[in-house]
């Protein structure tokens, strides 16, 4: 499993800017080196030590809250879908975007599935299928990254209801997205 660089490189720099020691007990010698390296963006990296810094990143600066995951997530869909991937959003409607990020997420990531049933006009199940139960906070980051980009395709007062959660022992996690 890896993760390209440009969605790596943000936390790399955290870690990095770091000098307290906080996140050295998340990290391994693996990591450590792969750290003191340059991250290109457009290189794959292990998702294994993606994991370990958005875990310490997640649990030491945002104190295990989910809100700033999110907004995390928020904050690099718009730079992304005000950017290079703008055809994304341009034009397009929350289903079609949510039906999308299956083809995004796939440039970012090397592994899972996403399954999106439409429930009607302005809801749907967003279910991710083969992700990492232990990584927590990209379950949030995603969510937020969604709320962005359908935001961007004109959706409002979108609510997220988790419907299972695979961290929890559920065979995938499923979400009732709601909006107008």
């Amino acid at each position: 499993m890896n993760v390209k660089g440009s969605v790596f490189i943000n936390l790399v720099k955290a870690i990095k800017h770091d000098k307290s020691g906080a996140f050295n007990k998340y990290l391994t010698d693996k990591d450590r080196a792969l750290l003191s390296n340059k991250i290109l963006p457009s290189s794959w990296s292990p998702f294994e030590t993606y994991e370990h810094c958005i875990t310490a990143i997640f649990e030491v600066m945002a104190k295990s809250n989910p809100e700033v995951a999110k907004r995390w997530g928020r904050s690099e869909c718009r730079a992304a879908m005000t950017g290079i991937y703008a055809s994304f959003v341009d034009g397009q409607d929350p289903i079609s975007f949510i039906h999308e990020y299956g083809m995004v997420h796939k440039r970012f990531y090397d592994f899972g599935k996403v399954e999106v049933m439409v429930e009607g006009k302005n809801q749907a199940v967003f279910k991710l299928i083969d992700f990492n139960t232990r990584c927590i906070p990209l379950y949030y980051f995603i969510q937020g990254w969604l709320e962005q980009g359908m935001e961007l395709c004109g959706a409002k007062n979108i609510k997220f209801t988790f419907l299972s959660k695979s961290w929890e022992g559920h065979p995938d996690t499923s979400i009732r997205l709601t909006w107008i």
